[in-house]
């Protein structure tokens, strides 16, 4: 047997939010959903009858969908992808030096191993100074982003489709190897 949502958070949707905005509350549109088979639907079709069928805006009809499939256990973080993995962990760290020294911390494999040891990861898209996009181990993806002010640099870096055990974890690794970035590339 299904068990209701009971103010459970989707995003920050409680059950009250979502009574309020669409009539019916996460545990009408569960029992609605699985009335109307949507276990054996993927993530188009149900946002289709919620929108098409039931009358729901495009943003309701993604959220319901969304909530539906996560309590159900069926929701898939990309197509085809594995349900599991759609936790993120994302730092900013503002670093007493210039984005070109940042960067250049990136690129050097002698200074990357200061900061950043034993890490293993390819570089899948990079816009030199700006932007890096990684490849790191386990299928997970790091993005990261340098902005530049007066002289400083804030490193913003989100790594994603992570595991719920692996963000807790990943969230220490980064923030440490920030620190140690800072510390080497102050000025």
């Amino acid at each position: 047997m299904a068990k209701p949502f009971q103010q459970v958070h989707v995003g920050t949707l409680t059950d009250e939010a979502v009574r309020i905005k669409t009539g019916k509350t996460w545990d009408e549109w569960l029992k609605i959903l699985d009335k109307a088979g949507a276990r054996m639907m993927d993530h188009a079709e149900i946002t289709l009858l919620l929108k098409k069928q039931l009358g729901l805006s495009r943003w309701w009809s993604q959220m319901l969908a969304v909530g539906y499939e996560n309590d159900r256990g069926i929701r898939k973080d990309e197509i085809g992808g594995p349900p599991g993995k759609r936790y993120a962990v994302t730092l900013r760290k503002l670093v007493t030096a210039p984005r070109a020294a940042v960067w250049a911390a990136w690129q050097d494999p002698a200074t990357l191993a200061l900061w950043l040891p034993d890490a293993k990861f390819e570089i899948s898209k990079a816009v030199p100074h700006k932007t890096l996009h990684l490849e790191w181990p386990g299928e997970t993806r790091v993005a990261v982003r340098l902005y530049e002010r007066r002289g400083r640099t804030r490193v913003e870096l989100s790594h994603a489709k992570l595991a719920e055990d692996e963000a807790a974890r990943l969230q220490k690794y980064w923030s440490a190897a920030l620190d140690r970035l800072q510390v080497l590339v102050a000025r």
